[in-house]
């Protein structure tokens, strides 16, 4: 499987949490224009990343640090990725080239006809590994894992609204479809979220 090392701090600043979180809105209409590798890789970085390298602390909470949370990327315009579906490698802060091609369509159709994943830049897809978290919350797991999701979902919205990006979170779609999509079984691990970014 190819492997992209992903980018360091990008040289601009963004806004303030506070403004950030003043501005924050689901955008839907993304202009077309390519995004950079940087501005995906910091994304990623502070919606799910490792922020903290002494501890291996991350930029969301998670119960016990178990970490269920897996993240891939279904890239359809990113200036030096080809189309394709990728997986976040956390610890090493790395793309992994798991399908090449245009996925765009088949994620549109997975989420009841959404076009705008087909128009984003990238289409952040959450899965969740269950046991990573239920072996130590047992029936407390599903609601913990759930948390984590959504923290990281919040992440990516603020991150991007940071940087003058568009990000909007969707929750309606086939979950076989979208795991076929990722080559998940559905059981050990399932897609549980998703999350449009981009150019607006």
């Amino acid at each position: 499987m190819r492997k992209i090392q992903l980018t360091g701090e990008l040289s601009y600043k963004g806004l303030t949490i506070e403004q950030a979180i003043a501005n924050r809105r689901s955008q839907r209409d993304f202009s077309g224009q390519a995004m950079s590798l940087a501005e995906l890789s910091h994304i990623l970085l502070y919606s799910s990343g490792i922020t903290d390298k002494r501890h291996g602390l991350r930029a969301a909470p998670s119960a016990g640090a178990t970490y269920p949370i897996e993240v891939y990327a279904l890239v359809n315009n990113v200036e030096g990725l080809s189309k394709g579906i990728y997986h976040y490698l956390i610890p090493s802060h790395e793309l992994e080239l798991t399908y090449e091609g245009d996925f765009s369509h088949d994620l549109s159709h997975a989420a009841l006809g959404e076009t705008m994943v087909r128009h984003a830049n990238a289409a952040l897809l959450l899965s969740a590994v269950f046991q990573r978290t239920q072996r130590r919350y047992r029936e407390r797991a599903q609601r913990y894992i759930f948390f984590e999701a959504g923290h990281i979902a919040q992440n990516a919205y603020l991150v991007a609204t940071s940087m003058g990006l568009g990000a909007c979170a969707i929750g309606a779609f086939y979950d076989d479809q979208v795991n076929r999509l990722l080559g998940l079984n559905g059981r050990d691990e399932s897609a549980l979220y998703l999350i449009a970014v981009g150019k607006i």
